[in-house]
């Protein structure tokens, strides 16, 4: 149960130190283009429990933008006789150097905000726009047309959550816009990806009624029966 102050790494520390740092790479890479590259590990320990914990702090940083680093605190848990070796997110930390502001940023559990789409963020958006368009089509004749995407989020769970706001339009109505507030949860290596429908909400813009028209669990009110409608009332009667 004690904690063991290590001053100079073995390999297997190193491999220990490697195998955080894939890990870190891999959330990080979930949603950003560049990589990160390590610096430097410091405050190295050991504590066995059972099995072994390994702290420290690795210096990283990105491979696009140089100067900036960041500490992560990072906590390993390795039990060899069970082959279980894994990253305690929990207790990870990120700092920027130079006494910047705390990044969270692809920290499992931080929500990050994105100012510029990247190709992923906008497959992401099309899918969720593709999803939404194949609900409202179930019943109406006119499609969609996307507007606008605004306040999009990432966030890393077992995964990522994707929240942003999606403008789009009736073809058939210009004038009428609605905002739908979107997530979609992605999980590449099931290849999982879904929209949230719990959480999607849709509003008509210019302080219009709320439309929850053909969001899935929404009600939606029919002033002009379709044939499909009839079809319906036929087979109930």
């Amino acid at each position: 149960g004690g904690i063991n102050k290590v001053d100079k790494l073995s390999d297997k520390h190193n491999e220990i130190v490697n195998f955080a740092f894939n890990q870190l790479s891999a959330q990080n890479g979930a949603d950003e283009e560049c990589g990160l590259e390590k610096v430097d590990v410091e405050n190295f320990s050991t504590q066995v429990v059972a099995g072994t914990l390994y702290r420290f702090d690795l210096i990283v940083k990105s491979e696009c933008d140089e100067p900036k680093q960041k500490k992560c605190s990072l906590v390993v848990f390795d039990q060899p006789w069970t082959n279980t070796r894994e990253v305690q997110w929990d207790e990870v930390k990120c700092e920027k150097l130079e006494n910047e502001a705390i990044d969270f940023e692809n920290i499992p559990g931080g929500i990050n905000k994105v100012d510029k789409l990247s190709d992923k963020h906008n497959e992401i958006v099309n899918f969720a726009f593709s999803q939404l368009s194949a609900q409202n089509g179930a019943d109406e004749e006119c499609g969609l047309e996307k507007v606008d995407v605004e306040n999009f989020s990432t966030q890393v769970v077992a995964g990522t959550l994707y929240r942003f706001d999606l403008i789009v339009k009736s073809e058939c109505d210009e004038p009428q816009q609605k905002k739908c507030s979107l997530v979609v949860f992605d999980q590449p290596w099931t290849n999982t990806r879904e929209v949230q429908w719990d959480d999607v909400k849709c509003d008509k813009l210019e302080s219009e009624e709320n439309d929850e028209k053909n969001i899935a669990g929404g009600i939606n009110k029919i002033e002009k029966l379709s044939d499909a409608d009839n079809e319906i009332v036929s087979f109930a009667f």
